[in-house]
């Protein structure tokens, strides 16, 4: 029986599609659901660090980035509510992203994860697979790949 579902979600238009099916299939069930968003490290070099100080240019950090995802997920949630889900929220993590997406679906005791089947990706997405690939490879639970 599916009694929570992590909808994975990253910006991308499979990340929206996912998140209007995920919406749809959970509010046939009546679930829980949870929004999901992992924000990739972002560590530069310390020289680079320090250049940038000396030159006085802006830098990105996590904190940044973390309002950006809770932004993002904001949309997502709209668009959730539209579909007449109640029961949803919203959350932001840091980590590699396959395997926190993996590690919060546990935690959350997720009976199915929702995720775009293309992302924001990046080369080495384009190389060693992509992130819903290795999400279905990680998971002890069911994962819906949306196109």
């Amino acid at each position: 029986m599916i009694k929570k579902i992590l909808i994975a979600v990253d910006g991308s238009a499979h990340a929206l599609k996912s998140v209007e099916f995920g919406a749809e299939v959970a509010k046939g069930l009546d679930v829980e659901v949870l929004l999901f968003h992992v924000v990739k490290p972002y560590n530069l070099p310390e020289s680079l660090k320090k250049f940038a100080e000396a030159e006085h240019m802006a830098t990105i950090d996590s904190d940044l980035l973390k309002i950006g995802a809770q932004h993002l997920l904001a949309g997502a949630m709209d668009v959730a509510r539209a579909a007449g889900l109640k029961n949803v929220k919203i959350e932001v993590e840091e980590g590699p992203i396959a395997r926190t997406i993996v590690a919060r679906a546990t935690s959350f005791k997720a009976d199915l994860i929702v995720i775009g089947s293309r992302g924001m990706g990046d080369l080495e997405g384009m190389l060693r697979g992509g992130v819903s690939h290795r999400v279905e490879t990680l998971a002890k639970c069911p994962v819906m790949v949306v196109k």
